[in-house]
């Protein structure tokens, strides 16, 4: 039998330990971060037979109807050929609605029904329950900073594309 002992993979590495530089520590961590709390979020928006993605369009409308899948693509930071299938889906499942942009012949404005209204609000107490719940662990100082922090680094990488 062997006598080393097996690393729990789900572990962050000791930092004192790591010989990474801290930006690279950061960004492992951060990556982690994401992938976790994505996994979170996919089964609280699983719960009510949403996807993270078909939530933010839904959140996104109900901020603003109205808007071209075009816009829509903007604001989530995705192609619109993303968007073209999600809303297809989303249409399919009768929470979204196109209509004709009555100034564009060649584009549809995106709204919600009012079955999108409901699933909405059914879902959205769970999401904001979980953000909450992970980052209610940080006090209101510490929230800014983060925000600040990760806006900075958006802006760096807006430099490189």
């Amino acid at each position: 039998m062997s006598d080393v002992r097996k690393t729990d993979d789900r572990s962050l590495p000791v930092l004192n330990q790591d010989p990474r530089p801290w930006s690279a520590r950061a960004c492992v961590a951060l990556f982690r971060f994401q992938g976790r709390f994505e996994r979170r979020m996919g089964a609280t928006l699983g719960a009510h037979g949403l996807t993270p993605a078909q939530f933010d369009v839904l959140a996104t409308l109900w901020h603003g109807e109205g808007i071209t899948q075009q816009e829509l693509a903007q604001r989530l930071l995705v192609t619109k050929g993303n968007v073209v299938g999600l809303i297809d889906r989303m249409t399919a499942s009768a929470w979204v609605e196109r209509r004709p942009d009555p100034e564009d012949r060649r584009a549809n404005r995106l709204y919600l029904t009012d079955a999108g209204r409901t699933i909405l609000a059914q879902a959205g107490p769970s999401q904001v329950g979980l953000v909450e719940q992970v980052f209610g662990t940080l006090n209101e100082a510490e929230l800014g900073q983060f925000h600040a922090m990760l806006e900075r680094l958006e802006t760096t990488c807006m430099r490189g594309e």
